[in-house]
């Protein structure tokens, strides 16, 4: 048994507010009971941290999974409607034409139905949109990465401060114990052999950049480190 928690990052830096993973959304239909029809004070959170919808600069989705981008939108008079008015979302071409096309031969998992309709089309249609083409910058401090596996499209975030490094790494693992040994597998992986990889390319850039993971689903303290002595990796958890 481990923790599995839901939740977004706020990254305030260089003046801009990026928003990471805006989780699932209320007032959904789902066939989790979990996450059906939620009604959660997500919105009201985020005022009690002096953040509005209107001040947030980017929302960046991870992949197109229910739990990564359920905020996007928000019900208006019956339709679905950005929830951030002034930001421009970020997502994967791949992963947009995944869901939206099906051209990848990939079913739409029962989990998700729904879910491109409610909390993707809207955005692109009011025109807040970016499809990113792998590496994009969204501004000096933060790019996204490919780092895909868990969905084709899946992507991370880096966050260089001043030299110290965060990857905001969404789905690539869902436990620290999927770094020391990537071949553990938890539901989803459209591609384990990517998402192998990618893993081990979470490690390299944890020990050569002394960089911090943080994984979308872990519980406090949220981030793992590593290090590597005499061809050995160590993990510790917490920021560095």
């Amino acid at each position: 048994m481990f923790d599995l928690v839901f939740q977004s990052w706020i990254v305030e830096v260089g003046g801009r507010i990026v928003l990471i993973d805006p989780c699932t959304g209320n007032g959904r239909p789902h066939v989790v009971p979990f996450f059906n029809l939620l009604d959660t004070p997500y919105i009201e959170t985020m005022g009690r941290l002096g953040y509005r919808p209107q001040d947030i600069d980017f929302v960046v989705c991870t992949h197109l999974h229910h739990d990564h981008c359920g905020w996007n939108t928000h019900l208006r008079d019956g339709c679905w409607v950005p929830t951030f008015p002034n930001a421009r979302y970020i997502v994967q071409h791949i992963e947009y034409d995944r869901f939206r096309s099906g051209k990848t031969g990939l079913e739409v998992p029962a989990y998700n139905n729904g879910v491109f309709e409610q909390s993707v089309e809207p955005v692109m249609r009011a025109g807040l949109m970016d499809l990113a083409e792998g590496t994009y910058g969204v501004c000096p401090q933060v790019t996204v990465k490919p780092s895909p596996g868990h969905t084709l499209g899946h992507q991370m975030v880096h966050l260089d401060s001043g030299g110290r490094h965060l990857f905001f790494t969404g789905d690539c693992f869902h436990h620290p114990i999927q770094l020391a040994d990537p071949h553990v597998h938890f539901a989803g992986g459209e591609d384990i052999d990517q998402l192998v990889a990618t893993r081990r390319k979470l490690v390299d850039l944890a020990v050569d950049l002394g960089a911090s993971l943080v994984a979308a689903h872990t519980p406090a303290p949220y981030t793992v480190r590593a290090s590597r002595t005499d061809g050995r990796v160590a993990f510790t958890a917490g920021f560095g």
